[in-house]
């Protein structure tokens, strides 16, 4: 019996020895992910991605984009484009003075407002339309071969697609090269001891000005005049926060906006530097105190231009909130209802991140965006924004992608949206009613020349479905099923009536995730919303149908609603190489060698006198951090990538 026992130990003990080499390797082979090993695992989408992006090297490393590979077109008529009388040559690489305002002076734009244009002064002192030193140039054509935008275009939302800009043209005019020698077919304007400019009373000044054009009084009006409404006006919150260290570009980027936006125009736009005081004990209510903040945190020049805010002073007006929904990251939107509460005389506020760039004129970008937006149909609207728009596949955006959406789609919204059991009748909503029970009894008239509520810059996705990481950020609404949308970046412009009814769902104790929020508001309440289809570039030329199949992954080709969406985590590595995300490779790239600078192995000084200096149509970047040379800003990876787990 003794001699069996052993043997049988014996037995036990080699097979539990084989037993746990097995287990080991097996273990082993898995750690070292082998698929080879395993033939007949599927690949993930994700997986499939990697591999086809792979397969096509970085299209901006071939690209010459540069003065001297300006592609001019035959005719270029246009008279926002003047010569600049200070040369006395003119020709491709000769830059022209770029003006994309109304004809103020023509008698069509005076007979539809109530008062005329006044021009305003600058910083140099001069009025604005007497100096050309304040001036943006631009050059007509663009560089040779230049790629393709992956997503949008410049036609679609209006802008000029035919002229670029350089680094001297673009900024020259806010401080760019102030302290160089010479610069070849630039002049340089004269220099600004900037720390003199009190920015805010330059706007203030202008506005006061102007100000008949944008009052409801009557006094001195003819009767004619009595009748035209006033021009609407749109205030920018430039948000940034305490710490924040501000470049030599993010002055110019600053000044270049109050400029363009405010001065030039005359007072239709003013801009502010909205400040978060991270730190929620500052009495920054006490004067002492405030200047203190500003004195350590905000270039002089923009003291008088700066709001500060925390979050319990924002958060105060809503006790009806969940606690922890109310820090800037989940309620990024209450500074903003905050000061649309403090100034009614602003009919629209953008929402813009100090980060983002755009390398045209402000002023061509927000006006065209506006007037995207006013004549955008509401039907198919939301079908629309729920996808990227990749011309090559849809077609015009204003009659063949509508078309498409409108085969596809079943435009199931229309007018103000039901939320889980409470029908519309049985709800306060803010936007108007549809003229016809169906949207298929419209001919794509309703809502044209209507202003949009919400603008922004990426789709407008159904997060429901995906592995967004905040999808069930839904706070106070009845049912996880709530209706809602979401779109990011948080750069965006609103209108009053939408801040208005998002304050309105916060004192009821309702509230959802940052990028959901306004627009799901806008969703319920049946307000205007569009995703405007600027240019958006890859630095993977991708073929059309794959940029389609994996960014409008989704049920019926839209961008959400299924885990597969590029919004989903584990998947936003499809947006590593583009030029406007939350995180993205090709804004640092390309804005680097814009400003000069050698990144990626183009752009720089020896790059420059071989090829030429370097120049770029308009294009909106972000992100766009720690502006100097050597910052390291094409190299993002996603948290996932990082080794975060999520926790919907």
């Amino acid at each position: 019996m003794q001699a069996i026992n052993k043997m049988l130990m014996h037995r036990f003990a080699r097979h539990g020895l084989l037993t746990a080499v097995f287990f080991t390797l097996l273990m082993t082979v898995w750690s070292l992910n082998l698929d080879f090993l395993i033939p007949n695992r599927h690949k993930t989408a994700q997986e499939r991605y990697l591999e086809e992006e792979k397969r096509y090297p970085s299209v901006f490393s071939h690209v010459v984009s540069t003065l001297d590979s300006l592609a001019v077109p035959p005719s270029h008529d246009d008279r926002t484009i003047l010569e600049d009388p200070r040369f006395e040559e003119q020709g491709s690489k000769i830059p022209r003075i770029y003006r994309p305002y109304p004809d103020y002076g023509s008698q069509e734009w005076q007979n539809t407002h109530r008062s005329p244009f006044v021009p305003c002064k600058g910083p140099r002192g001069k009025l604005l339309n007497e100096s050309l030193d304040d001036q943006v140039g631009v050059y007509v054509g663009v560089p040779h071969e230049f790629p393709s935008p992956m997503f949008g275009s410049h036609e679609a939302v209006g802008f000029n697609g035919q002229v670029s800009f350089d680094r001297y043209t673009r900024y020259g005019a806010y401080g760019f090269g102030e302290d160089e020698s010479h610069v070849s077919n630039w002049i340089k304007p004269s220099k600004v001891k900037w720390n003199e400019v009190n920015w805010s009373d330059l706007q203030n000044q202008c506005y006061a000005r102007n100000a008949a054009r944008f009052s409801q009084k009557n006094d001195g009006l003819s009767k004619e005049k009595q009748q035209i409404a006033p021009e609407s006006r749109t205030a920018v919150l430039i948000r940034t926060y305490v710490g924040k260290k501000y470049a030599e570009n993010d002055l110019q980027a600053i000044r270049s906006m109050i400029t363009e936006l405010s001065l030039q125009s005359g007072g239709e736009y003013s801009v502010f530097l909205l400040l978060h005081v991270k730190d929620s004990g500052l009495p920054i209510d006490q004067v002492e105190v405030h200047q203190k903040v500003l004195k350590d945190n905000i270039p002089e020049e923009f003291w008088n231009m700066t709001i500060l805010w925390n979050e319990p002073m924002v958060a105060a007006r809503y006790p009806n909130l969940d606690h922890n929904v109310v820090d800037v990251h989940h309620a990024q939107w209450l500074s903003v209802q905050n000061f649309a509460l403090r100034h009614p005389e602003f009919d629209f506020v953008w929402n813009w991140e100090v980060d983002a760039r755009f390398t045209g004129h402000h002023y061509e970008y927000a006006n065209k965006v506006a007037e995207f937006g006013r004549k955008q149909p509401r039907r198919g609207m939301w079908e629309r924004n729920a996808r990227f728009y990749i011309p090559a596949v849809h077609g015009d955006y204003d009659s063949a992608f509508r078309k498409f959406v409108e085969q596809i789609e079943d435009e199931a919204v229309w007018g103000p949206l039901p939320i889980g059991p409470i029908p519309v009748k049985d709800r306060e909503t803010v936007g108007p009613s549809p003229p016809v029970p169906s949207p298929r009894q419209d001919s794509y008239a309703w809502g044209v020349g209507e202003e949009a509520d919400y603008i922004g810059f990426l789709p407008i996705f159904h997060p429901i479905g995906t592995d967004w990481i905040i999808r069930n950020e839904v706070s106070g609404y009845i049912g996880k099923d709530t209706p809602r949308r979401a779109s990011l970046i948080t750069h965006s412009r609103l209108s009053r009536r939408l801040l208005l009814a998002m304050d309105a769902e916060n004192l009821a104790g309702r509230h959802m995730g940052s990028e959901m929020f306004p627009v799901t508001v806008a969703l319920h309440h049946g307000l205007k919303a569009i995703t405007a289809p600027h240019p958006i570039y890859s630095d993977k030329n991708l073929p059309p149908e794959s940029v389609d199949k994996w960014f409008n992954s989704g049920v019926n080709g839209r961008a959400g609603s299924t885990k597969n969406s590029p919004f989903s985590w584990g998947r936003e590595a499809r947006f590593r190489d583009i030029s406007w995300y939350y995180r993205a490779n090709l804004a640092g790239r390309l804005y680097w060698n814009f400003l000069g600078w050698r990144k990626e192995g183009t752009g720089g000084k020896l790059y420059e006198t071989l090829h030429g200096r370097v120049c770029l149509p308009s294009i909106l970047f972000h992100p766009v951090k720690d502006v100097r040379p050597d910052a390291d800003n094409t190299h993002y990876k996603f948290d996932y990538e990082l080794g975060y787990v999520a926790i919907p």
